[in-house]
């Protein structure tokens, strides 16, 4: 039986690490080091896997927790008779600049009974190289159990008698209240040393020093205020020190191999390994609050590995002594985590080409650089080397952040990160007094030119994958982070809100949506939802972020432990665990988030609307709403359906609708009062509006070169300002969240929601024009007429965006359709709505049988419409 991903709490000493699952039992655990063969791997076959487990017998119930701030696991346990504490830790050996010996390796159990008599089974069942090697037992005196397979051995040393039994050790105690039991496991050391329960409790409090003498004695950054993430930024600032290999520096990218991003999928692999820009990512997040040797230890390794290659070339990633052999493998003895397979060891992506890894170890330099710390001969030698690199190769396809498993392409957060490579390497330079190599400066302008032509989609208005496509790509979020644009250009502003419409699931975003050479799906990645959070933050969305992140340590648990991916349907943590990745992104956001409301509350910003009536006089209280479908019709039947955008003359039609809006500033609301006069209103007003806004600020290619277009725009209404975005979600839709945000528009008591439209009719989306393209035609809409004129809407916007594929059978719809739910919640109710107002050849089929149907989604064109239509 599996448990879940999250089940499981990590214990570790900097060589290796150990899951343990909420019943007491080690799933998973390498040795000697956490990149060796398993001696536990029962998180990848449970069956022949390996386990070790301490669980009561009988019914029972548990919770795991950590002795605050530190790696010490305690696994809290009740039955019907009473309860028990097993406390879970590694020793930790003393700073040394020298390997680390597999005799120094133990691993301590510290059984306590606590309350009443409990009764618990031991089980002890290790299997050598990933299962492959079933040992030999035999009892020694003292207690003690030698598991040996080979050069291997293991030895579980206890008070508690143990017997061989079918293939493994075991043993069944009762336990009365304050009875106590230490179990030692050492692994390669032939005599350990005699080991009594008082002995466990010094060791115990050894542990418990080390991990708080670490966290806060090099540390600064817990002088900050974290707020009520204080305690998740040090859980994850413990896990990303558990995941660090001593004395080199590396860091792994997870603790496990092969643990799925989809339940039954291939995609499996092995993240054991210390990946140069994961690596550099987590040490700049440990730099953020204060830990600062991790990263200087981390750049005199990468500067050996330069010397010692005689190359400025780096591999992707590196085992964890630091040695390069990491040729992937399957293991098909194994079943995988759930009936996952294949199970992989070794990365075959580590002799791709990623061309992103150099800017970020040039801006962990440049952390360093910041506080004064010395860059020596040899360092500067060797950042040179890799700028060198960046300015030579940048032109060259690689394989990207996410080590596509198909052809190398132009991938446009490696073009950005070259940019950074050299930008970073010109201002070490001007900060030590060194000359910058020739051609630095003037290379990475042109890098920035060529990403802003070709990584940049018009029609999207988003920066996308690679030059040859239009997709999305979640890695964009970072070319803000990483400072290669601004957090408020309107670009930036534009590709965060692409990617929350295309790429999220209830807030969780998904790296891309493009071929890959895999197949299969993933889930949600965490490190991008962060990423997301970190831009929302300092875009001043705060809470958007808030709220994100309190999802994101939803999913975290009570131990705030974070795999690579989650599954938002399932409800279930994905891929690798805990996640390196993950662990530096929740940082990053996490004090972002706290920074940025801090300076919000010392220097509140207001709103800047963009209030386009022209003022008048006070007109008469006599306006009739029925002007605004006049004038929609009018300005329909002079320019089409897309009236104005981009025509001559627009400036005298901008005055009109400009005109008619000034009157709605007398107007009474109250007046409104069948849903019908209310429906046609607000669509009318929300089509002038943004006709409005569009040829006003005169908009050149797309409203998204305005920032915040649809939330700035508005008009007021008596005493009440009602933007774009307030009458479009909070109005006609009854107050829903925009699509790919969290919050509504409108707050709980707001008097604007008297206004609001409940139930909501999705009809009306095909009857508004956005401003765009892609958008549905403008359409007059008039109470007396309104089902009718709604109806001929949704039609006539079918007809020009819905394509029926019989013979495939697959509906290809605009993408409106994808993002509002509004139309239904799934793809039988999105069909069944649309096939209604389909022709009877095209619609009955579907109607019949809408489950047989395959939704596919067009692409949006988000810039404005030219030419009538």
């Amino acid at each position: 039986m599996y448990k879940k991903i999250s089940d499981y709490g990590i214990i570790g000493n900097m060589h290796s690490v150990a899951l343990i699952g909420n019943d007491g039992a080690i799933d998973w655990l390498c040795l000697p080091h956490l990149d060796s063969p398993s001696v536990f791997a029962a998180l990848l076959d449970a069956d022949d896997g390996g386990s070790f487990s301490i669980t009561p017998e009988g019914e029972w119930d548990s919770v795991l927790g950590y002795l605050e701030d530190s790696n010490i696991l305690a696994g809290r346990f009740r039955t019907r008779s009473g309860s028990y504490t097993l406390t879970d830790f590694m020793q930790v050996p003393p700073p040394s600049d020298r390997e680390p010996q597999p005799h120094e390796f133990l691993l301590v159990r510290l059984l306590q009974v606590d309350r009443g008599r409990v009764r618990v089974k031991v089980s002890f069942d290790p299997r050598f190289d990933y299962g492959r090697g079933r040992p030999e037992f035999t009892i020694l005196p003292g207690q003690c159990v030698l598991a040996a397979s080979g050069s291997e051995q293991l030895r579980l040393c206890t008070s508690g008698k143990l017997t061989l039994n079918n293939g493994h050790a075991e043993g069944t105690w009762e336990l009365h209240e304050g009875e106590r039991i230490a179990l030692q496991l050492y692994y390669g050391r032939s005599e350990p040393d005699r080991f009594s329960e008082l002995d466990a409790e010094r060791v115990l409090v050894e542990t418990l020093d080390f991990w708080r003498n670490w966290l806060y004695g090099s540390g600064t950054g817990f002088f900050n205020d974290l707020g009520p993430h204080r305690e998740q930024v040090i859980r994850s600032l413990l896990t990303l020190k558990l995941l660090t290999y001593q004395p080199r520096g590396t860091m792994a990218a997870a603790a496990t191999t092969s643990l799925p991003e989809t339940i039954g999928g291939v995609r499996n692999w092995d993240y054991r390994y210390s990946w140069v820009r994961d690596t550099s990512m987590a040490l700049a997040a440990l730099f953020e609050v204060g830990h600062v040797n991790e990263t200087e230890q981390y750049l005199d390794w990468i500067e050996k590995v330069i010397v010692k290659n005689k190359q400025n070339e780096l591999q992707v990633m590196y085992r964890m002594d630091g040695s390069s052999n990491l040729n992937e493998f399957e293991l098909r003895h194994l079943e995988g985590f759930r009936g996952s397979k294949p199970v992989r060891i070794g990365n075959g992506a580590a002799t791709q080409k990623q061309f992103s890894i150099y800017g970020h170890v040039l801006m962990g330099a440049d952390h360093l650089v910041s506080l004064d710390r010395e860059v020596t001969e040899e360092m500067w030698h060797g950042l040179g080397l890799m700028c060198e690199f960046a300015k030579h190769h940048w032109r060259e396809p690689d394989w990207s952040i996410w080590e596509m498993r198909s052809d190398p392409r132009h991938y446009v957060h490696s073009k950005a990160m070259c940019g950074i490579t050299l930008d970073r390497g010109v201002n070490i330079a001007a900060r030590t007094g060194r000359q910058p190599g020739e051609d630095w400066e003037r290379t990475r302008d042109e890098i920035r030119d060529d990403v802003m032509q070709h990584g940049w989609s018009a029609q999207r208005q988003a920066f996308v994958l690679h030059y040859e496509t239009d997709a999305l790509d979640a890695s964009s979020l970072l070319m803000s982070m990483n400072g290669f644009i601004p957090y408020e250009d309107p670009r930036m502003l534009a590709t965060v809100e692409a990617i929350r419409l295309d790429l999220s699931y209830n807030g969780f975003i998904y790296r891309y949506h493009a071929d890959d050479g895999l197949p299969g799906r993933e889930g949600t990645f965490l490190a991008c939802t962060l990423w997301l959070i970190t831009n929302l933050a300092n875009q001043h969305e705060l809470e958007e972020a808030e709220l994100l992140l309190n999802k994101v340590e939803e999913v975290a648990g009570s131990l705030h432990l974070l795999a690579e991916e989650y599954d938002p349907i399932w409800q279930e943590q994905l891929g690798n665990f805990p996640q390196a990745f993950s662990h530096e992104a929740y940082i990053t956001a996490a004090t972002m988030v706290t920074n940025v409301s801090g300076e919000l509350r010392r220097n509140p910003k207001q709103q800047q609307y963009l209030l386009l009536q022209e003022e008048e006089k006070e007109v008469e209280a006599g306006f009739d709403p029925v002007l605004l479908a006049e004038l929609v019709d009018e300005v329909v039947r002079e320019g089409g359906c897309h009236p104005g955008y981009g025509k001559d003359g627009s400036g005298d039609l901008a005055k009109r609708v400009g005109k008619m809006l000034a009157q709605l500033r007398w107007f009474d609301l109250a007046r409104l009062q069948e849903r019908q006069e209310k429906i046609s209103f607000w669509c009318n007003l929300f089509n002038l509006l943004v006709l409005h806004g569009v040829l006003s600020l005169r908009v050149k290619e797309s409203v998204r070169e305005v920032p915040r277009f649809y939330r700035r725009l508005g008009c007021r209404i008596g005493d009440e300002l009602f933007t774009a975005d307030i009458i479009l979600h909070g109005i006609l839709r009854g107050n829903r969240p925009s699509p790919g945000w969290l919050i509504p528009p409108l707050p709980a008591g707001d008097p604007r929601l008297a206004n609001s439209i409940r139930l909501s009719d999705p009809r009306f989306l095909c009857a508004i024009c956005t401003g765009t393209a892609s958008s549905a035609p403008m359409t007059p809409l008039r109470p007396e007429s309104l089902d009718a004129d709604l109806n001929a809407a949704v039609r006539s916007f079918l007809e020009r965006e819905a394509k029926v594929d019989a013979e495939r059978k697959v509906l290809v719809l605009s993408r409106i359709f994808k993002w509002y739910d509004d139309f239904g919640k799934s793809p039988h109710d999105v069909a069944v709505f649309v096939a209604g107002f389909l022709g009877e050849s095209a619609g009955r089929p579907i109607r019949e049988h809408p489950e047989s149907y395959q939704l596919e989604y067009a692409g949006f064109d988000w810039r404005v419409p030219t030419g009538r239509t």
